[in-house]
């Protein structure tokens, strides 16, 4: 297949559009960390105009933008500090993407019976082997300012396996960044999203709590799981049988929620949305959660459905 499109298919040539426009909705929606930021009218109607105003330079990123650079070219830019490459009009909103090159330290099972014999014969007595893998990838970053409303939102790369440690120190760089280029200050605007967990949680039927961490009275601490078809945290019986006999609510510090979404044409995504905290949240006074994962999304249409059922809650619980 590589094949035929490298040298020229009639097939595949019709569908280079297609395929583009697809790739730069991956590049808005797909395996993100997010922050939401809620701004008065006056600073939204700011940050409108100054995004208007800005001009994207010339540059390696920008000019294969939606393409990623290739690993010689990349390496050429470590060390280059995040660089305005796009600024895109959709129909929701307008879309500024950054580009740099981001490290990624991944973990990865070793299985020992797919080495060869001399290497696992060295190998011989361990139960379990674990890799570190380092890659430099290109980081697509995103800060999306809606047309209506006023709650702007910064989306940086978050691919599987990168630690969430990470995931918050690009955040800031990326938040920063931003509001050098636009003269802006979204920090104070920051929403948080730790009432959201308590609402999800609240609202059995709207999609399927796929994972559940809280704690119960005396300080004990759950953390439950379940991914087995349309199984769901909330319902399980286990999880039913326990809480029913607690003189008093759960804390919940950690939940991960899963909708069906349907594309149309026989298609349908599993978009899912994880806010993670610690336990240690639960036992402060005013707890806050500044960031939410948004994965397996394959459009703005599924994505949007996952951003949007986040604000009802937070509406809600307002």
């Amino acid at each position: 297949m590589v094949a035929r499109v490298a040298n020229g298919d009639d097939q595949y040539d019709e569908a280079e559009e297609e395929l583009r426009s697809a790739l730069e909705e991956h590049i808005m929606c797909g395996e993100k960390i997010v922050q939401l930021f809620e701004l008065d009218d006056n600073e939204i109607a700011r940050l409108r105009e100054a995004a208007e105003a800005l001009e994207v330079p010339e540059g390696p990123f920008s000019e294969a933008y939606p393409v990623l650079l290739g690993e010689d070219r990349l390496a050429a830019q470590q060390g280059v500090a995040p660089v305005l490459i796009a600024s895109v009009n959709y129909r929701g909103g307008k879309a500024l993407v950054l580009a740099s090159v981001r490290h990624l330290a991944t973990r990865e099972t070793v299985v020992v019976a797919e080495l060869t014999d001399e290497a696992a014969n060295e190998l011989a007595g361990f139960n379990e082997l674990i890799g570190v893998r380092h890659q430099w990838l290109e980081a697509l970053d995103v800060l999306w300012i809606p047309n209506e409303g006023r709650h702007v939102e910064l989306r940086v790369d978050f691919p599987f396996g990168m630690y969430q440690r990470h995931g918050l120190i690009a955040l800031d760089q990326a938040r920063m960044r931003f509001d050098g280029l636009l003269g802006s200050n979204l920090a104070p605007g920051r929403v948080n999203l730790f009432p959201v967990m308590q609402s999800l949680y609240d609202a059995r039927g709207d999609g399927a709590m796929v994972e559940l961490g809280f704690m119960v009275a005396g300080s004990s601490q759950k953390l439950e799981k379940t991914r087995r078809g349309e199984q769901c945290c909330r319902d399980e019986a286990y999880h039913q049988g326990g809480i029913g006999v607690l003189d008093a609510p759960i804390q919940i510090y950690k939940t991960s929620v899963l909708w069906h979404v349907d594309l149309g044409r026989d298609v349908s995504s599993a978009p899912e949305v994880t806010i993670s905290g610690t336990s240690a949240h639960t036992a402060e006074a005013n707890p806050f959660i500044g960031e939410m994962a948004v994965r397996n999304c394959a459009s703005f249409e599924d994505y949007d459905y996952v951003r949007d059922r986040i604000l009802d809650h937070l509406e809600y619980r307002e």
